[in-house]
């Protein structure tokens, strides 16, 4: 992870790093865009998955915009990447402001 995360973002860039310390897998990546999604901005969103993974800007934002359209992944997908992220403080990331 970069050290440059914006304060907001911050929290969103440790738990993503704990959870994926090897980095974000193929099969996880559209459903834990599309499981964020429902809770940042789509900017935010990207912002973090450019920190986090190393994406390209466009890439990323347009990646966010695909997690919700073309590539939207289904219940079970994300539900299995809601567990990964849950021991790494997924609900108290849900709670702050």
């Amino acid at each position: 992870m970069d050290d440059q995360a914006p304060k907001p973002l911050e929290s969103t860039c440790i738990m993503l790093s704990k959870a994926f310390p090897a980095g974000i897998g193929d099969e996880e990546y559209y459903p834990l865009l599309a499981l964020l999604y429902e809770h940042m901005t789509d900017r935010n969103l990207a912002e973090v998955i450019v920190l986090v993974a190393g994406k390209d800007r466009s890439v990323a934002l347009n990646d966010v915009h695909r997690s919700v359209t073309t590539n939207r992944p289904g219940k079970e997908e994300v539900d299995l990447v809601k567990e990964k992220i849950t021991p790494y403080g997924y609900e108290t990331w849900l709670n702050e402001e």
